[in-house]
């Protein structure tokens, strides 16, 4: 199945489904089915960590040890910045090999941090970049110490309701949802339900559900100043240069490239079973989103 949104000049065009939500009872998706989004999510929770800042709660350059003092940084200095820019040179848990044991399990905070807890640094804090999840999961706690409120609540209150994203939301394992989409993949050429998982995992990082609709509004509200401050939105969407001069074409939960000759910002998902694709090209002023709830099903 499909997930579809196309805005352009303020205006959704196309807001459509495609495909199945669940294989096994033959259930259509349409426009409401909620899919998983992924990484995409990183874009929200960049979004947040800026109107904490414009809030003056905390600083970009604000130490981590600050908000999560028990997390050893074995004599580094990690910022906010590095961590939003994937420069914190702090583990992925997703590319370890013990993760793979845990995937299915709910895990806490501080069970995924154990994962990394103690091993080396991947290089020295803003030398060099590396795509990073654990980096995304602290953020989210940042979100949660500042606020004092979860994730989900702080995202719910301050973006989603606000924003009319009535099929934007936390996603749960033990939550029942009506529309949303199940997720699946291709093994020897055939359908399968693709691999169960922990969904407190992925947390700031990558646990949210929406439509392709809703994520044109999303990007739409972002790019206008309608979410944080335009200065602030310029942060995001500003390429960080490592030291020796390599354009990291990252920002702040935000991909700065060109994609069939033109100049786009854009974030992609990629979770157990969906796949999505965010996209804005300013220079057309068009917003598209496409979510799949089939996971080989690429967006590029």
């Amino acid at each position: 199945g499909l997930s579809v949104g196309v805005a352009r000049n303020g205006h959704v065009v196309v807001a459509r489904s495609y495909g199945l939500a669940d294989a096994e009872f033959e259930v259509a998706a349409n426009k409401d089915t909620m899919f998983r989004i992924g990484s995409v999510t990183k874009q929200f929770t960049a979004a947040a960590i800026m109107r904490l800042v414009e809030q003056g709660k905390i600083s970009l350059d604000d130490d981590l040890g600050k908000y999560l003092p028990d997390f050893p940084l074995q004599g580094n200095t990690v910022t906010i910045r590095q961590l939003l820019n994937h420069t914190s040179g702090i583990p992925n848990y997703t590319d370890l090999e013990a993760w793979g044991k845990v995937i299915p399990m709910e895990l806490t905070h501080e069970e995924v941090l154990a994962l990394v807890k103690g091993k080396p640094f991947d290089f020295k804090p803003g030398e060099r970049w590396n795509y990073n999840n654990t980096a995304y999961h602290m953020l989210g706690m940042i979100i949660e110490k500042v606020s004092g409120v979860s994730y989900a609540k702080y995202m719910q209150d301050e973006f989603f309701t606000p924003l009319k994203l009535e099929r934007t939301r936390y996603d749960s394992n033990n939550t029942l949802m009506k529309n949303r989409a199940q997720g699946y993949t291709l093994q020897d050429g055939s359908l399968v339900n693709d691999l169960p998982f922990g969904t407190s995992q992925p947390f700031a990082a990558g646990s949210l559900l929406s439509t392709g609709e809703d994520l044109v509004k999303w990007s739409m509200a972002l790019a206008s100043g309608r979410v944080v401050k335009p200065e602030s939105f310029t942060q995001m969407a500003t390429p960080t240069v490592l030291p020796d001069g390599e354009n990291t074409r990252f920002g702040f939960g935000v991909e700065i490239d060109e994609w069939e000759g033109h100049r786009v910002f854009r974030h992609g998902g990629l979770i157990f079973g969906f796949n999505a694709m965010l996209m804005w090209l300013p220079d057309e002023d068009v917003h598209i989103a496409v979510i799949s709830n089939g996971q080989p099903l690429r967006s590029s």
